[in-house]
């Protein structure tokens, strides 16, 4: 099964880590719109192949590894289920070449973005202020949720708790003295944070300014010119009677 920490910001030193936050969300949603706005399968391989170029100037091939190993199941059922409808191979194909596009793009995003980069981004693209700041925390608290969440289980399970014995009921059951310690330190520390807050004037300031900033360097310009180029390219190259075929 895959870990759900492997879906969040790594850090890494790379070229794409130093991308501005805003360009690549501007990749992802371009690819986002590219893969479904034809079902040719060449044309669907060539943006494929296009997808996995910023997966390489990552350099996070040991997480890509590990999420690829649920992926390729996923993959598997989406092409199953697909065939199983339609008695289409190429229909089913070009289904998981999307699914594939898409997942491979928005995780260049999640991967290579840290929370401070996605809140900044929120703030610069104007988001009320309020609401930037409650997705940053949710963000941050996700992992130390998670983390917290696994230090109990096995504290309890030193203590001879079973979780994986029983029907469905009973192990919902099981886990019942992990929830409760798990909520009473999300409590305590939803208030140590409101306190926290509350002690330096939170919302006295409509708009208040940032330590840090982000700004496009030519690292973002240089990407996202060849990334539209190699857009460009792949549009004429398939550019035909079909290729608006929005069959799916």
């Amino acid at each position: 099964m895959i870990r759900p920490e492997l879906l969040f910001f790594v850090k890494k030193k790379s070229l794409i880590h130093k991308l501005d936050p805003r360009t690549k969300l501007i990749y992802a949603v371009a690819m986002l719109f590219l893969a479904l706005v034809s079902s040719s399968l060449t044309y669907l391989f060539q943006l494929f192949i296009i997808s996995i170029i910023p997966l390489i100037f990552s350099k996070l091939y040991k997480e890509l590894l590990s999420i690829l190993k649920f992926i390729s199941l996923f993959a598997f059922l989406v092409f199953f289920f697909n065939y199983i409808f339609t008695f289409n191979v190429d229909i089913s194909i070009a289904m998981v070449l999307r699914l594939l596009i898409l997942v491979f793009s928005f995780l260049i995003f999640s991967l290579t973005t840290s929370p401070d980069e996605i809140v900044l981004m929120l703030y610069k693209l104007r988001f009320p202020f309020y609401l930037v700041f409650s997705l940053s925390l949710s963000i941050r608290f996700i992992p130390t949720l998670m983390k917290d969440a696994m230090n109990i289980i096995d504290a309890q399970r030193s203590r001879g708790l079973e979780t994986q014995k029983g029907n469905l009921i009973k192990r919902i059951k099981n886990y019942t003295p992990v929830f409760i310690p798990l909520l009473a330190i999300s409590i305590n520390r939803a208030i140590n944070v409101a306190e926290a807050m509350e002690s330096r004037c939170f919302g006295a300031v409509k708009r208040p300014t940032m330590f840090y900033e982000i700004k496009f360097s030519k690292f973002d310009f240089i990407f996202l010119f060849l990334f539209f180029i190699f857009v460009f390219f792949l549009i004429i190259s398939n550019f035909n009677l079909h290729f608006l075929n929005l069959k799916i």
